[in-house]
């Protein structure tokens, strides 16, 4: 269970003190074994009554991006990716996917074939992406007001999970927070998200 620590004030850059207090979240479940090597990735959750932030952070060398419309497949890129059901009481979950152009793949599903893309754009979700020779860093803001739009609320314990990727690299790597146990790579699988907890 990860636990989602409330901070007073809104996250303005990367390196803002209030990521300092945020419990970490290592990426590192490999559940399947052709693809056992995955770069050391990392995540890192905060909220206050505006919304949800989230810190994704990964030491991957090379990075592959090519992909810069929004709901292009990031997947195939260097990848980091949030997936949260934010009611319990509602099957449906948000499947947020990132490249380190910061391009954004936004859907609103119960599964991988049944996509509603909201008219939202990375903008709105104050989508930073930074790069440098040691590290790429993503961060977002998911507003409840999103989330209560489309869900009609959010409860106290959400689900889901934190995934890295890269589907089309010489290094091909899937690694997941919590584990989904499947016979093929597959993150659209909420039977196997797991518990997100706001404090």
């Amino acid at each position: 269970m990860y636990i989602i620590k409330k901070t007073e004030n809104n996250i303005g850059s990367i390196n803002d003190k209030a990521w300092d207090s945020a419990n970490v979240a290592n990426i590192d479940t490999i559940n399947w074994q052709e693809f056992g090597c995955a770069p050391k990735t990392t995540g890192k959750l905060l909220y206050n009554d505006y919304g949800i932030y989230v810190q994704l952070e990964t030491n991957e060398k090379p990075l592959l991006a090519r992909y810069c419309t929004q709901n292009d497949l990031v997947c195939c890129d260097s990848c980091m990716e949030f997936f949260l059901r934010p009611n319990e009481n509602d099957l449906r979950y948000l499947n947020f996917e990132f490249n380190p152009f910061g391009t954004m793949y936004l859907g609103v599903r119960t599964s991988f074939y049944d996509p509603v893309l909201p008219d939202k754009d990375k903008e709105y979700f104050n989508v930073t992406s930074y790069v440098d020779e040691k590290r790429w860093v993503l961060q977002f803001c998911i507003p409840f007001e999103f989330i209560d739009e489309i869900f009609g609320g959010h409860t106290k314990t959400i689900y889901g999970n934190l995934y890295k990727c890269c589907e089309e690299s010489e290094k091909i790597h899937y690694a997941t927070y919590y584990p989904v146990i499947t016979e093929e790579p597959d993150y659209h699988r909420p039977e196997f998200f797991g518990k997100f907890v706001l404090e």
